[in-house]
């Protein structure tokens, strides 16, 4: 089975088949023995939604991300890895993932050899952003990818890596200044998962605080999120301006936004604003999992090559055997 696994800072995804994905939030909790046991024992380490829900209501816990500004920071990264390929319910022999396009090589090495131990499979390891381009069936082109923590660039000729970047500016920085805004206003504080849906689903927030029920809608926040994002993507845009500077114009027909930033309000249309004078901003279907869809079709197409090679070469060998023994 080959896997197409995309770990981000906030959220994991998964594919075994290029088409269903499981995602969950990129989360490990580490938690101590519990004062009761409904369940006939106690778990010590949660993972997804799981500790999600669990970071936000028990006590004595350690709560971990396995990426922080572009860095994997812990071994809850194996952690995360495991949990996927269990979801998905087969054993993997090839698992293809991506690390921020400025990871070093020394962290790519260790990342390789801790996944290969740990899953006990061949790893297949690429910049983070590659995965929409083949997603999106593209050999040359740009991609920018907004993820959480960090928004990944890179810059592709013919599947040949020509430059990167990687950005310590992700949808974070959106949140937290939003998070604060909210925190002023209404006196609570809201998760980053919790700010997604206020945005992206025009759901709701609640807290009990002071004996008091008190609600965040989409409509109480927007304005000010409509001024923090103008800010942010010309932050963005601008870094993309000077990574493009001196390419050539066939190079960057095909310009890219993935990841979840890309879905955000305003975000894709501030976007093709920025560029109008290059080229046409195009994004994928689905932004969120196009990484993991891309990685696996790579996996699958390097493996199905290599098999082919595998079988040419045993042809010849039988060939050269048969001629062999007539001489």
């Amino acid at each position: 089975m080959i896997v197409g696994l995309d770990i981000g800072t906030n959220l994991t995804k998964a594919t075994n088949d290029g088409e269903r994905v499981v995602v969950f939030p990129s989360l490990v909790v580490y938690g101590e023995e519990k004062d009761w046991s409904l369940k006939g024992g106690s778990k010590k380490v949660y993972i997804g939604e799981e500790a999600m829900i669990v970071s936000q209501t028990m006590e004595n816990v350690e709560v971990l991300r396995p990426l922080h500004e572009g860095r994997i920071m812990h071994q809850s990264y194996i952690e995360i890895a495991k949990f996927a390929l269990n979801l998905l319910d087969k054993n993997a022999k090839v698992v293809a993932t991506g690390l921020p396009v400025k990871s070093s090589k020394k962290e790519r090495e260790n990342v390789l050899n801790s996944l290969k131990n740990a899953l006990n499979c061949e790893v297949i390891l690429l910049p983070q952003p590659v995965g929409s381009l083949i997603y999106m069936g593209m050999k040359t082109g740009v991609c920018v990818d907004i993820g959480f923590g960090t928004t990944d660039i890179v810059v592709l000729f013919d599947m040949e890596y020509l430059k990167g970047d990687t950005m310590l500016v992700g949808i974070d920085d959106i949140y937290n200044n939003l998070e604060l805004f909210v925190r002023n206003e209404y006196g609570i504080s809201i998760t980053p998962e919790e700010m997604a849906k206020l945005l992206l689903e025009n759901g709701e927030v609640g807290r009990i605080r002071g004996g008091r029920r008190i609600v965040v809608k989409r409509e109480d926040v927007i304005q000010s999120y409509e001024e923090i994002v103008k800010g942010w993507v010309d932050r963005v845009a601008s870094r993309v301006k000077m990574l493009l500077e001196g390419l050539s114009t066939s190079i960057v027909e095909n310009l890219v936004i993935t990841g979840g930033g890309s879905l955000l309000p305003m975000v894709y249309e501030l976007f093709q604003r920025e560029f109008e004078d290059i080229g046409k901003v195009v994004k994928p279907d689905d932004p969120i999992t196009a990484n993991a869809k891309g990685f696996y079709m790579l996996a699958k197409k390097l493996k199905g090559l290599s098999e082919e090679v595998k079988e040419e070469k045993e042809e010849k060998e039988e060939k050269d055997a048969k001629k062999g023994k007539k001489k």
